[in-house]
């Protein structure tokens, strides 16, 4: 584990000096976050190079802790030097001020980071966790979600999956973003367990993306207030499905506190029911982990570009006009490192490419600022995106298998059923839409938004409508992936509108505070919900000792059959199975039905059973409570082949030859 923070601790540290080099009024606290993203990214991709050449081992964490903490070079630079002391004692200088004269505002300031520092260890803790009988999560959410990542975490870290294969799908190329799974990996590599990388990840990331909204919304509005509120607005977004606590406890007669302890029910979403836009922490940011470290560099993207629309106009160009271009892209590199930062992201968040990318390409529409000169930035963007991106795209799409018809089609209304869009959005929203409409709206003698503040605003409208119309995955509730881009580009302002009401008299101050109730409390349920009570169990005592059985005693990259479930031991040895859960593979667009077939056949025991098998190389068969289950292995068949092992009701079985 030391070694693992070790890792981490560097990756953090030279993100940080890198950003010197391209932000260089940040305060030292956004510095930190900028450089948990940039640092992780970066030790990422480099450990994944590394690995492709040698494995996933310590010569290649070593290599990849090396370029991770190259920016330590830019301190080179005296003026660079210069200004990482200033930050330094500034940093020094203000927390002695505070701790020797403190006020109210310092004591209020110190118990809202302390706050969501806590609240992001809490809810990382509950991601994944053990007890006596097992690993059990907090989050329903991440029932099916967390497994799959657990699984392609293992795969890097046991299963010596390079070239990366889908490790639930054998034998078919991984088109799936993984960035963030590896970076995970490679943590569990250094000595973590598979729980402590994935804590490492999320607690370094979520308190890195909350600290980048909350820099992003006080560069955008110029407010300390709404700055503060937008990662509660993030953290805790929710619509109407608070009222639903207010029922139970109408119907149980004993209370709020009662009725939600009583109740297993989330505030946000329902399987069948209305609310389907969950809370962004416990149905995206937790669940889809790529989404976590996608959201964080997007953040990142669309504060660099808000910057560049404050760059003013070239001179002229004259006979030294492209060596003049070349030093200000030296001096002030932003857009380079925008576009650089845009261009990975296929390979860490796919739907994150497609929205940073557009809307990157609306606001240089709307801001015209190829007109005035400035179209060099821009260019610089598009070109680097493009230089890093196309070839990621090329190799997440190697050898897959998913067909990409099924991504795309017209579906209006996105996940509405039957009820009335208009409704359906009120509902599952609540005040959120008719804010955002305010905050547009307001003008008179001291408007809202300023007109430059509009046109950035614009694009993110994008998101909310482009998958109202179109279905952009297999499975549509997927859209969700882009419209939380609208939700977070919508945060700043409703955030700004609650901020100015705070401004206000009494009565708009308990306006806001009213509506700061109902835009909150519903998320801030389902949050609670994750990391309180019992939770759910995703593996028995018995599986995880099988599983560590089966690293043991079969090579890395063996196929095992098991039965298409979504939580199988199997997940935590990073062997690859022959065909997980269905629900997995068909939201990415994998064709499993004549899989799923001859999986059943070769359970079944038939004359041609051991010929299917080997025919797509399968060289173990695992016989537990979920084959019992799922696909009633025929025990005659299974007791012709050698027994690997057993624990409890879970048997290992090879294949003849095998």
């Amino acid at each position: 584990m030391i070694a693992s923070l070790a890792l981490a601790a560097v990756a953090i540290a030279g993100g940080t000096l890198a950003t010197y080099a391209f932000d260089r009024q940040s305060p030292g606290y956004v510095r930190v976050a900028t450089g948990t993203f940039i640092g992780m990214t970066a030790v990422a991709f480099a450990g994944f190079l590394f690995a492709l050449a040698v494995g996933l081992n310590a010569a290649s964490l070593a290599l990849a802790a090396v370029v991770a903490g190259l920016p330590i070079l830019v301190l080179r630079s005296s003026t660079i030097r210069g200004a990482a002391a200033r930050d330094l004692r500034a940093t020094r200088n203000g927390l002695a001020s505070r701790l020797r004269h403190p006020t109210r505002g310092d004591a209020v300031l110190a118990l809202y980071a302390a706050s969501i520092a806590a609240g992001v260890w809490l809810v990382a803790d509950r991601t994944l966790y053990e007890m006596a009988d097992g690993l059990y999560i907090g989050n329903v959410n991440n029932l099916g979600d967390l497994p799959y990542h657990l699984q392609i975490t293992a795969s890097f870290a046991y299963g010596a999956n390079f070239p990366p294969q889908n490790p639930v799908f054998s034998g078919s190329g991984f088109s799936y973003h993984y960035a963030a799974d590896f970076l995970a990996a490679m943590f569990v590599a250094a000595g973590a367990t598979l729980r402590e990388g994935m804590l490492i990840v999320t607690v370094a990331l979520g308190a890195g993306l909350l600290t980048l909204v909350h820099r992003w919304t006080r560069d955008l509005t110029g407010s300390a207030i709404a700055a503060r509120l937008a990662p509660l607005l993030l953290v805790f977004g929710g619509g109407l499905g608070w009222l639903f606590l207010l029922e139970e406890a109408r119907v149980g007669e004993h209370g709020l506190l009662a009725a939600f302890a009583a109740s297993d029910a989330r505030y946000t979403i329902q399987n069948d029911g209305i609310l389907r836009f969950g809370n962004p922490v416990t149905t995206l940011l937790i669940p889809q982990r790529g989404l976590l470290l996608g959201m964080g560099l997007a953040v990142i993207v669309f504060t660099l570009i808000w910057h560049h629309l404050d760059e003013p106009a070239p001179v002229p160009r004259g006979p030294s006009g492209r060596r003049a271009a070349l030093r200000r892209l030296v001096a002030q590199p932003r857009m380079l490192v925008a576009g650089v930062l845009t261009g990975l992201l296929p390979i860490v968040h796919i739907h994150t490419f497609a929205v940073v990318f557009g809307t990157a390409f609306l606001l240089g529409v709307l801001f015209r600022q190829w007109r005035e000169g400035r179209w060099r930035g821009w260019a610089v963007y598009v070109v680097s995106a493009g230089l890093v991106a196309v070839p990621l795209l090329a190799w997440t799409a190697r050898g897959s298998q998913a067909g990409l018809g099924s991504f795309f089609g017209l579906e209006l209304g996105w996940d509405h059923g039957t009820n009335n869009p208009i409704w359906f959005w009120f509902v599952n929203t609540g005040a959120f839409i008719p804010l955002v409409v305010l905050a547009f709206a307001w003008r008179g003698d001291r408007p809202l938004l300023p007109r430059k503040l509009i046109l950035y605003a614009l694009p993110f409208m994008a998101w909310f409508f482009v998958p109202n119309v179109f279905r952009l995955a297999p499975w549509i509730w997927d859209n969700i992936k882009v419209l939380v881009y609208w939700w977070l580009g919508s945060v700043p302002l409703v955030a700004l509108v609650l901020a100015r009401l705070w401004e206000q008299r009494l009565l708009a101050r308990v306006g806001a505070v009213a509506l700061a109730f109902v835009l909150m409390t519903a998320g801030g349920l389902d949050v609670a919900r994750s990391t309180v009570g019992q939770g759910y169990q995703e593996f028995d005592r018995d599986g995880i000792a099988f599983a560590a059985m089966i690293r043991e005693r079969t090579a890395p990259g063996s196929v095992i059959l098991t039965a298409p479930t979504y939580n199988t031991p199997v997940f935590l040895t990073g062997r690859r199975v022959f065909m997980g859960y269905a629900g997995y593979l068909w939201a990415n667009g994998l064709p499993f039905v004549d899989r799923d077939r001859d999986l059943r056949a070769i359970y079944a025991g038939g004359p041609d059973a051991e010929d299917t098998a080997r025919r797509y190389g399968i060289s173990y068969i695992v016989a537990g409570p979920q084959e019992a289950r799922e696909v009633a292995p025929n025990d005659a068949f299974l007791a012709r082949l050698p027994l690997v092992g057993q624990v409890g009701e879970y048997r290992l079985y090879a294949m003849a030859g095998q």
